[in-house]
């Protein structure tokens, strides 16, 4: 199911255009169109005739459970295999220069301030410090480093084959720490990766002032997720905040997978997930015990084989009010569904995306 008109680093769909903030109303499904000529030239791309209810009914036949689960056993063989296959098809990672607009809190981060300089120039000081979980090529914390100088970025990714900071312009080891690592596994795992900076790095972080989360959830399978977020707030420094976003239910990604006919996928059906009940959805009433049959979940594969998910905001609170009693924090902020409008001007066609878009700030 990639485009690679559209594709990016964290999966296919992130808006190359956004307009601001619209919260979603579901009055909005009752006619869904993934592609919407707004001039007489715009050619359409894929038209979705009926309510997202509608649509998802269709072309629902799960793949088997031994499938989904050797998807899974291989996340980091297909990850690997979606890097090398861009890499070597030329310029396709977008910095991410619109993350700023969409959280306020990133301008914490700080600037230069005082003017002062190292012995080569640089801003000196170390500022605050952020952590991005799944950085891909390094399409948010570069830009974010040209703007925030003064401020220390850690990274990590699932793939080995995207982990190149050495060959990237703005890379600087005095305020950047970049290495793989699986989010499902321990979080003392990941602390032994957090210890071990370069020396030029200064001390090590094990709980930043931002931890950024964007289109990394999706991409694990749905008993990993509820575990993934406790360890996403762990990391969360007292004051400090989380940024979320992720694909939501109902978008035009999701709806996508469904418009195809049967027969284009039957073998091994995109859907991995069984619908036992069509009216189904994922809710604040979801348990997110490992051992739960994933049943009536917004669960696909890619084309690639690489693994997406579909989020409520019901359900990404949950996960955060879980693991914040878990960790016995204290939490506060907003998750809502959004609305954006992306457009491929070469191809002349545009579509409505939906996303689960929040930012919490840990107070005690």
């Amino acid at each position: 199911m990639a485009d690679s008109a559209t594709e990016t680093a964290t999966g296919p769909f992130e808006p190359a255009t956004v307009s601001p903030s619209v919260p979603f109303s579901s009055s909005s499904t009752s006619s869904v169109e993934l592609s919407r000529t707004t001039k007489k030239t715009r050619k359409p791309r894929i038209v979705l005739e009926g309510t997202a209810e509608e649509i998802l009914k269709r072309n629902n036949t799960a793949a088997s459970r031994t499938f989904v689960e050797g998807l899974i056993q291989r996340a980091g063989t297909n990850w690997n295999r979606f890097y090398t296959n861009h890499a070597a098809a030329g310029p396709f990672f977008k910095d991410r220069h619109w993350l700023d607009r969409e959280w306020e809190e990133l301008k914490e981060l700080g600037g230069p301030a005082d003017g002062a300089t190292d012995v080569e120039g640089r801003p000196s000081g170390t500022g605050k410090t952020m952590l991005e979980v799944g950085c891909g090529t390094g399409a948010t914390i570069y830009p974010l480093l040209e703007r925030y100088p003064r401020a220390r970025f850690v990274a990590f990714d699932f793939a080995k084959k995207c982990i190149l900071p050495q060959s990237h312009a703005s890379y600087d080891p005095t305020h950047t720490h970049i290495f793989q690592h699986d989010l499902t596994k321990p979080l003392d795992d990941l602390y032994a990766k957090l210890d071990d900076v370069p020396p030029e790095f200064g001390l090590a972080v094990r709980q930043f002032d931002i931890v950024s989360c964007v289109f990394v959830l999706s991409a694990l399978a749905p008993r990993c997720q509820a575990k993934a977020m406790e360890t996403l707030l762990a990391l969360v420094a007292p004051g400090g905040s989380l940024l979320f976003r992720d694909y939501a239910l109902h978008d035009a990604a999701q709806l996508r997978f469904h418009s195809l006919p049967s027969a284009s996928y039957a073998s091994n059906p995109s859907l991995l997930s069984p619908q036992t009940d069509a009216s189904a959805s994922p809710d604040s009433s979801t348990p997110s015990d490992p051992s739960f049959d994933d049943s009536n979940r917004p669960f696909y594969r890619r084309g690639d084989n690489t693994l997406t998910y579909f989020f409520t905001a019901n359900e990404i609170q949950s996960h955060v009010d879980e693991a914040a009693h878990a960790l016995g924090i204290e939490v506060e902020g907003k998750c809502e569904v959004v609305e954006r409008e992306m457009e491929n001007r070469k191809e002349q066609w545009g579509c409505t995306r939906r996303f689960v878009h929040a930012s919490w700030r840990r107070v005690r």
